[in-house]
């Protein structure tokens, strides 16, 4: 297909994600600006182990990038609360958390206010700037787009609402993170944290800040040498979901 024709490639939706299994349930949260497939491979993984296993889809998230712009952190937060909420109605009471990226400060908050076997977090960062999350959400317009096959006048034209996005919400998505950041402590169940060699250095900095910061007695750190930010889908994934079961 010619760019720049007439012709769009049409991206399928996302979709939660839910394989019912043993009376273990496993909540797996992705992260900012992706979908359910960062947990799509771990998720089946676990399941085929025998845990029941629920990836939710963040509102927003997973579709045109344009419908990123009506929701904010406060939206995605609700989301995560919200699965939790099913697993509980759905009858389990022996519920772990995996988060990467946006998942694991989320799963670092939910850890703070509910009860846990275990949780399991990965690419975590301690901080980031407002300026960056913006960036992150017009990356992932272009990226789109591109696949779609637009051209490039027509992306460059379709950019401008997310380069005119006013800041405020990436302040609100930097100040939740620091508030998470600031009540590690409350978090003393078994815990693990990875984090990938070829990611940022923020991230192996982040992941040894939380270690120490969280009060578990059964605590786990780990790098992964050959790993970059989205760990569950690179060239270590099998690696890292063995250490996930083995966790568990």
């Amino acid at each position: 297909m010619k760019k720049g024709s007439d012709f769009v490639v049409k991206i399928l939706p996302a979709k939660e994600i839910y394989l019912k299994g043993n009376e273990h349930a496993i909540l797996l949260l992705h992260s900012f600006t992706s979908h359910t497939r960062d947990m799509k491979k771990v998720a089946s993984k676990l399941h085929e182990k025998g845990y029941t296993c629920y990836v939710p889809l963040y509102r927003g998230h997973g579709h045109i990038p344009e419908q990123l712009l009506q929701y904010n952190v406060d939206d995605w937060w609700q989301d995560v609360v919200n699965a939790h909420q099913f697993l509980l109605n759905e009858g389990y009471q022996k519920i772990s958390v995996i988060g990467l990226s946006i998942g694991g400060i989320f799963t670092l908050k939910l850890a703070q206010v509910e009860e846990f076997e275990q949780i399991i977090v990965l690419s975590v960062p301690i901080n980031k700037e407002p300026a960056q999350l913006k960036q992150r959400i017009i990356d992932y317009a272009y990226n789109y787009k591109n696949i779609e096959g637009k051209s490039a006048l027509q992306i460059s034209n379709e950019l401008e609402i997310f380069n005119e996005m006013p800041l405020e919400t990436s302040i609100e998505f930097q100040q939740f993170i620091k508030e998470t950041m600031q009540n590690l402590d409350k978090i003393t169940i078994p815990f693990a944290i990875f984090y990938g060699n070829r990611d940022d250095d923020l991230y192996a900095h982040s992941a040894e800040v939380i270690y120490q910061l969280v009060h578990s007695s059964k605590k786990y750190k780990r790098g992964f040498k050959n790993s970059k930010h989205l760990m569950t889908l690179g060239r270590e994934q099998d690696e890292i979901i063995k250490e996930i079961m083995d966790f568990l």
